[in-house]
């Protein structure tokens, strides 16, 4: 009788254990998809001139190179004198406060009007960036310089083109 009061109560704390455990833990986790939206708004951006750029006299002895710095600075190598000074380009960019600007200045092509021959390149130098000022200064003024291959062949006269800077929110 003692083993078979045994195997009993064996039994039954076999049986208690298996309908005392704990029901298995459902999965947690979001499973709906959820996604968040964003939105900046800027001002839109204006660019404005405020000086054009001359290299003023170049004397052309023989090829050269005419170089104008974003500051003004003016220098000519080879057979190329240039005047003393010069004026870079200058222009003002406006928009959202604290925004950075992606600033384009390609070549330009110079041509002389009143006596036509092989245009000139001019290749400009401009910032690739700038940042806009704090609330309190309007806008972020920038120089652009740039240089002109001369050939010793090229004919006397004014050259011009348009510079076709541009500015962009990075």
């Amino acid at each position: 009788m003692t083993n078979l009061l045994r195997m009993t109560l064996a039994a039954s704390v076999a049986a208690l254990t298996l309908t005392s455990a704990p029901a298995a833990a459902a999965p947690t986790g979001s499973s709906n998809g959820d996604a968040t939206a964003r939105a900046r708004i800027v001002k839109p951006l204006t660019l404005t001139k405020t000086a054009d750029m001359d290299f003023g006299d170049i004397v052309v002895q023989d090829a050269g190179v005419a170089t104008l710095t974003m500051g003004g600075a003016l220098s000519c190598t080879g057979g190329l004198t240039c005047a003393t000074t010069g004026t870079a380009a200058a222009y003002l960019v406006t928009g959202t406060n604290n925004q950075v600007v992606t600033v384009t200045a390609p070549a330009v092509s110079l041509t002389n009007a009143a006596n036509p021959g092989t245009p000139l390149t001019l290749n400009l130098t401009a910032p690739t960036t700038v940042t806009l000022p704090n609330s309190g200064a309007i806008g972020f003024p920038f120089s652009v310089g740039g240089s002109i291959a001369v050939a010793a062949s090229t004919r006397d006269g004014v050259y011009t083109g348009d510079l076709n800077v541009t500015v962009d929110y990075q």
